[in-house]
């Protein structure tokens, strides 16, 4: 084959990003801002670390961001910490130059002028080794005594009790929590008093409390740390956080956070105040328990825990809310910054909140409720939108699976999560339910709970179905057509669907979506779409199963209509099942007929619609050819050769048969089946001679001529006769090139030039051939143990993505990261998380953890090991495919390689 040169690296970036949008729009401030992030929470770290020792070394108190970055004050002595973190691993003389000479002009004139006591010394701490310029000047005879350096495995120097430097913040962040094991407060967890101390110097970096701590003060904060955590309610040994675990603090002063029984909004927030920067205080509103009741307990404990004369007897004397506002005064008059977490918050009337919220106007609110038909009302009154917790990622259940021993694979952690909606206690009580009641099968707990035959009943059903009493009849209908259509629709598309079962009145409708909304059943999006909540839907279906069959039958062929010729993901996937539900075969099959059909992640259920139609005797018989045809690729991608077989035989039996309608298309169509027969077996004597046979009855040029010629290029790649498979491919791919008239500088042209391209020509599809081409032209390549295939990756990958056949654009994206891997980890890093993105919004989910793995080893060799092995430590808990496992292995033996290269 002959070299192709090798393609622009803005040619393969811009290629990949085509798939989703791109990047960023500023990818070099995105890096500037997380280093800058990284520079100051390292920096943070590293103050608790010597927060932690400052007592046992004499130390007396810690400055924050004041001259420096930390300054230790000692008896006799005044240490200037400057931190420096560099991502490049090396510390240079122009990193420290300005520091070093404000320490030496101003700094130490301070001291020599009697202005500040003490002898001063200039302490740099890197995680970067020092650079040879830089370590040369550090050791010549000249270098200020009083200037020293601290980096890791460096020496320790005068001051050994300075906590040692490590290379990166987890680094930081374990040398922290183990010296924080020696603390005497055995009931606060070691990296629960890192995370709370962290914070509070975080928060004295803004000129709070004189941006200092005495040696004194850590006794009495790791006692309101105790107490501000044991008043919460006792969470879980092991936490799992939410999805984008969120701080406890919000932009607005008050924060409402709204979740059925069961999302985890308590234990998130216990968790959560373990990072929070002020004092806290927890109130638990007990049902029945009034405002003023409420008012009362709030005043005497933010009064108990934050004024210097605590007993009840000396607060004043009034109504509840009054002696609120009065302890609030003195709080403000001593800039005592609180915040308060108020639970289950809707158990107040509308007008109790909003008092309690008026008697402490510079208290950060934190209120935690159910769903409630008031909820509305308040956000108006108070000015903020409520929020909800996101749940569970997948990653999260498949851990809480795991840990019942019962390990899901990717999609079926998907389809759990899906079910319940997220909700951390559904899930939990799903993976015990799994592990009892179901051999561990999570396939088939999911199974019994969208069919409603489990036996027994679960927290998420019962929960529900008392929202579910409250709701008028009006409301349980639409809820059960929002739970049929199971994407998000328009309100004129799902009033079109209530008219259906007899609710034309578009006034009463409205007032029952408003009134679905009230409960926390339904997600309005930005769009105007609503869709009902993920863990109401199974509940909500058994609405559905009331209808009369005619009724039924109206609804279903309705939101088909509507979801006709709509090409999102979640809405094709959906109008495909309706299309075997309501008996449009022939729109099913025609699909499969499109070059991106099998690209897709279509629902498994199609299969059985078509194998009922393959098998059924009184079908067309065009429609039966089609139908095993469609079925012998699958069976193809799935390795099943014998029921490949079958399905050629099927084929050739119905094609003998003959029909109208056949000609060139299905001749080309069993030709190529066949082709993949001899190919998998190996019989090239059989090949050729289908071959010969099959191109003799084929007119050249013309689309099947350039198919057939790309299938028999691919068999012979599979009876592993390579040489001649890469030679016939590009010959193939030439052939398509002109007949689309491209030229090798068109596939290199921006994603969107590209795109016009494709979609004005007269034969999209072609498109996707010629990426055919290419990806096979790649695979010949690796069989050829070349690693110079990245200009064919580029062109596939390009070609592949202006084509919407998402699922081998991600394959090729994934080819060229492998060829960048080794030259530029960080951008194949970007372009592997740009495909990640692609194949979560295409629903591709078993491809997910063949990107995952691979991201892991690109991890390790941008230099995060740790990253590296903890994604390898998540996948393992998913029942993993042979392919799959032999694939993680195959990454964990390249990063211990790569670990073990960094250690020599």
């Amino acid at each position: 084959m002959e070299q192709e040169r090798p393609a622009a690296q803005e040619a393969e970036r811009e290629g990949v990003e085509g798939l989703i949008g791109g990047s960023p729009l500023d990818a070099a401030q995105q890096l500037r801002i997380r280093a800058t992030h990284r520079g100051f929470t390292y920096q943070h770290l590293y103050a608790v670390g010597c927060l932690l020792r400052l007592r046992d070394a004499g130390g007396q108190t810690l400055l924050v961001e004041r001259d420096e970055d930390l300054e230790v004050m000692l008896p006799d002595r005044r240490l200037y910490l400057q931190v420096k973190t560099r991502q490049s691993g090396v510390l240079v003389w122009s990193n420290i130059r300005e520091a070093v000479t404000d320490f030496e002009n101003a700094i130490r004139a301070e001291h020599e002028e009697g202005r500040r006591s003490g002898t001063p010394v200039l302490v740099v701490v890197s995680n970067a080794q020092p650079g040879p310029d830089l370590l040369a000047r550090v050791r010549a005879a000249d270098w200020p005594a009083d200037v020293r350096l601290l980096w890791p495995a460096g020496p320790p120097g005068q001051d050994t009790w300075l906590p040692p430097p490590a290379q990166d913040l987890e680094g930081m962040l374990r040398w922290c929590t183990a010296e924080a094991e020696r603390v005497p407060f055995r009931s606060l967890k070691p990296q629960t008093l890192v995370e709370k101390l962290a914070a509070r110097v975080q928060y004295a970096c803004t000129g709070v409390h004189g941006q200092a701590f005495a040696a004194t003060d850590l006794p009495e904060l790791c006692e309101q740390f105790v107490e501000e955590l044991q008043a919460f309610p006792e969470t879980p040994d092991t936490y799992w956080p939410q999805q984008n675990d969120d701080e406890l603090l919000g932009e607005q002063r008050v924060r409402l956070m709204v979740g059925y029984s069961g999302a985890g909004k308590t234990t998130w927030a216990a968790h959560a105040a373990g990072r929070c920067p002020l004092p806290i205080t927890y109130c638990d509103v007990a049902d029945g328990m009034s405002t003023e009741a409420v008012a009362e307990s709030l005043a005497r404990e933010l009064a108990a825990r934050h004024l210097s004369s605590p007993t009840g007897g000396e607060l004043p004397h009034g109504p509840s809310t009054e002696v609120l506002r009065a302890v609030h005064l003195r709080l403000a008059q001593t800039s005592t910054m609180v915040a308060v977490v108020l639970d289950n918050a809707h158990r107040l009337p509308t007008n109790g909140i909003r008092m309690l919220v008026d008697a402490l106007p510079t208290v950060q609110l934190i209120l935690l409720a159910q769903p409630w038909p008031d909820q509305t009302v308040l956000e108006a009154h108070l000015g903020i939108t409520a929020q909800m917790l996101p749940g569970w990622t997948v990653d999260t259940t498949a851990a809480a699976f795991a840990a019942e021993g019962c390990k899901p694979d990717y999609p079926t952690a998907q389809r759990v999560r899906t079910l319940a909606g997220g909700l951390p206690l559904y899930i939990l009580q799903a993976a015990a339910l799994t592990g009892r009641e179901y051999g561990a099968d999570a396939a088939a707990f999911c199974d019994a709970f969208e069919e409603r035959t489990h036996l027994t009943s679960t927290a998420q059903e019962l929960i529900l179905e008392q929202a579910f009493e409250r709701l008028s009849e009006t409301a349980k209908t639409l809820a059960g057509l929002l739970a049929l259509a199971e994407v998000p629709l328009t309100r004129d598309e799902l009033h079109q669907m209530a008219a259906d079962v007899g609710l034309e009145r578009a006034s009463v409708n409205a007032r029952a979506l408003r009134e679905l909304a009230s409960h926390g059943l339904t997600q309005t999006f930005a769009d105007g779409h609503v869709k009902l909540h993920d863990a109401a839907r199974p509940l909500a279906a058994s609405i559905v199963e009331a209808f009369d069959e005619e009724a039924a039958d109206r609804v279903q062929r309705t939101l088909c209509r509507l979801l006709d010729g709509h090409r999102s993901p979640d809405r094709l996937t959906r109008w495909m099942r309706l299309l075997g539900a309501t008996g449009r075969i022939d729109d099913l099959i025609a699909l499969t007929e499109e070059e991106g059909f099998f690209e897709r992640g279509y629902p498994r259920e199609l299969r059985a619609v078509l194998a009922d139609t393959a098998h059924a005797a009184e079908a067309e018989t065009a429609l039966r050819f089609d139908a095993h045809s469609a079925l012998s690729v699958w069976a193809h991608q799935e390795d099943d050769l014998d029921a490949v077989a079958q399905h050629v035989q099927a084929m050739e039996t119905l094609h003998r048969a003959g029909h109208p309608d056949f000609g060139h298309r299905e001749r080309m169509l069993l030709a190529s089946r066949r082709f993949r027969l001899y190919g998998e077996s190996g019989d090239l004597k059989q090949l050729k001679r289908a071959y010969v046979e099959a191109r003799a009855e084929t007119p050249a040029p013309s689309r099947y001529d350039r198919g057939l010629r790309y299938e028999y290029a691919a068999a012979l790649w599979t009876a592993e006769q390579y040489e001649e498979a890469g030679l016939l491919t590009m010959e193939v791919a030439v052939a398509y090139m002109d007949h689309l008239g491209l030229e090798d500088d068109d596939l290199l042209a921006p994603h969107a030039e590209l795109h016009a391209k494709c979609v004005s020509s007269g034969t999209p599809d072609d498109f996707k051939r010629l990426a055919d081409c290419f990806g096979l032209a790649v695979l010949v390549y690796r069989k050829l143990n070349r690693m110079d295939f990245g200009p064919w990756a580029v062109r596939a990958q390009k070609l592949y993505a202006v084509s919407g056949a998402m699922r081998s654009a991600i394959n090729s994206g994934q080819d060229v990261a492998d060829v960048l891997r080794l030259i530029n980890p960080g951008e194949a890093l970007k372009i592997l998380d740009t495909l990640m993105l692609a194949a979560e919004k295409e629903n591709l989910q078993d491809v997910i953890i063949g990107l995952r793995s691979q991201r892991a080893e690109v991890l390790a060799r941008t230099g995060d090991i740790a990253g590296a092995w903890t994604e390898i430590g998540i996948l393992s808990q998913y029942e993993l495919t042979f392919d799959q496992a032999m694939d993680i292995r195959h990454q964990s033996q390249l990063i211990e390689e790569i670990a073990n290269s960094d250690d020599t």
